[in-house]
């Protein structure tokens, strides 16, 4: 065979094997699967604490209290009065990010009550209710909410003592106003159900009370509440979380 004859053989059986791997290599590109990476910055969905609700709540919570006589040199300060309470919450959240802000009411029909007694002479106070307004901020975490409250408190006391009537006792009764602050953690267990504990410190200053004509009086009073609760949200949905 002449040699240019056997190079063009040569070169065309090259080329034909070139062909035919590229066309086995093009073959398995088709059929190989095709990986999609996901989208850049979204996260699975978190909870959204946005909307109005409404709960109940069963606490305990003790009173201090310090009876002063400015015309009688005597002061008197307990902090025995306690128990149980129980009641309910209306409020609305907004959620903006990782923030919720708020709004909350409540009021609790209370069983504190209690007092010391001095030398015969006895000082009780009995917590008839509380509630507040107050404004609430916290971090959510998803389902998880870490939040501080604050505002306004008021209290109906009755107050009693023997020390101006002994044997008697006087009895007087009074609404009481003040501020408060508190924190607490809230968990959401289901989309529209979430359970909460909470703690609130309650003052009411120093207010003048009398007994007894020509007595003069002075309470100083402070409240300590814990208070587990249950709230159900209307509405919400969930969000994108961009934290």
């Amino acid at each position: 065979m002449h040699k240019g004859t056997m190079r063009r053989a040569m070169l065309a059986c090259g080329l034909a094997s070139a062909a035919m791997l590229g066309s086995a290599a093009h073959a398995a590109d088709i059929n190989r699967p095709i990986y999609k990476a996901p989208p850049a910055g979204v996260l699975p969905a978190a909870y959204d604490w946005t909307g109005f609700y409404i709960g109940g709540h069963i606490g305990y919570g003790w009173s201090k209290n310090t009876f002063t006589d400015p015309f009688v040199p005597f002061s008197v300060s307990d902090s025995n009065a306690n128990g149980i309470l129980g009641g309910g919450q209306v409020g609305f959240n907004y959620q903006v990010g990782q923030f919720v802000f708020g709004v909350e009411g409540d009021m609790s029909g209370t069983g504190i009550k209690g007092g010391p007694t001095v030398l015969g002479a006895t000082f009780n106070t009995n917590v008839d209710w509380t509630a507040t307004a107050t404004g609430r901020a916290g971090l959510a975490f998803d389902r998880w909410l870490v939040y501080a409250k604050g505002g306004a408190a008021w209290a109906q006391d009755r107050y009693s003592t023997n020390f101006y009537t002994f044997p008697a006792t006087a009895e007087l009764t009074d609404t009481r106003f003040g501020w408060t602050v508190g924190a607490g953690v809230e968990y959401a267990f289901a989309q529209q159900w979430s359970a909460k504990l909470e703690y609130n410190y309650m003052d009411f200053g120093t207010k003048t009370y009398s007994f007894a004509p020509g007595t003069s009086t002075d309470i100083d009073q402070q409240l300590h509440v814990i208070k587990a609760g249950v709230n159900y949200k209307f509405g919400g949905s969930p969000i994108i979380a961009r934290y």
